[in-house]
C-alpha cells in the first residue's frame, strides 16, 4: 500500500494542483486519517484503500451480510493492464510497438478514470516512468505493484516509502530481496532444493 501511495504522490508531483483531481482511481479513504504512518499497526496512521466492496453489480451485499468475509471476484487479467502491457513492450522496443496505438489505449483508461478527456496523455508522455506510475494508479490494490518494481528494477534500490526495510522513513534494501525466500519447511522436505541466496 505504501508503494501504491508513494506512485499517487509521485504523479502529484508531475501535475501540480492535482491533489483533488478528477481521476476516479483515487480509490483512498483519507478521512480522519494521517498522511505518515508513525505505527504500521495503527489503522488511522496512513489512507486505506477503499477499491473494492462486497456487493454485486446491482448494489446487494455479499452472502457474508456480517461483513466479515468478501465474495467478490478479484480481478487477475483485465484489459487495462494488456493496454499497459502494450504500451511497456512498445517503449521497451518491440518490433510492432506503435506509440500512437499505445497513447490510444492508454487515454481510454484515462477516460474512464476521469470522466472525459481532461487526463488524456500524448504519445511523447510515454515513458517507463510514466508507466509503471499509470499501472500503479490503474492496477492498485491488484497484486501487481511488487512484481512491476522488480520488472522495472526499482524494488529494492530505486523507490523507498514508508516502512520499506522496517525503518519508518524508509530504505533501500539488499537486491537479493527481489527473490522472496523458499519456505524452511519446502526446503528441509526436498534436499534438492538450494535456498535463495541472502536467506
Amino acid at each position: 500500500i505504501c508503494a501504491i501511495f508513494h506512485a499517487w504522490k509521485q504523479f502529484y508531483k508531475l501535475f501540480p494542483g492535482m491533489e483533488n483531481s478528477a481521476d476516479q482511481r483515487e480509490t483512498f479513504f483519507t478521512q480522519d486519517q494521517n498522511l505518515e504512518i508513525a505505527d504500521v499497526g495503527r489503522f488511522k496512521d496512513g489512507f486505506a484503500i477503499q477499491k473494492f466492496k462486497n456487493i454485486d453489480v446491482n448494489g446487494n451485499p455479499g452472502s457474508d451480510t456480517v461483513g466479515d468475509f468478501v465474495d467478490i471476484d478479484f480481478p487477475v487479467f483485465r484489459l487495462s493492464d494488456a493496454y499497459l502491457m502494450y504500451a511497456e513492450a512498445t517503449v521497451r522496443g518491440a518490433a510492432a510497438g506503435d506509440l500512437n496505438i499505445a497513447e490510444g489505449y492508454i487515454n481510454q483508461l484515462r477516460e474512464r478514470a476521469y470522466g472525459d478527456t481532461s487526463g488524456n496523455i500524448t504519445a511523447s508522455d510515454i515513458d517507463l516512468d510514466f508507466i509503471l506510475d499509470e499501472r500503479a494508479r490503474e492496477l492498485h490494490w491488484e497484486t501487481h505493484r511488487r512484481q512491476d518494481l522488480i520488472r522495472f528494477g526499482k524494488f529494492t534500490t530505486g523507490k523507498v516509502w514508508a516502512w520499506k526495510g522496517n525503518v519508518q522513513s524508509g530504505t533501500t534494501t539488499a537486491p537479493f530481496r527481489d527473490l522472496l525466500p523458499i519456505p524452511a519447511q519446502e526446503v528441509n522436505l526436498n534436499p534438492n532444493l538450494i535456498q535463495n541466496p541472502g536467506y
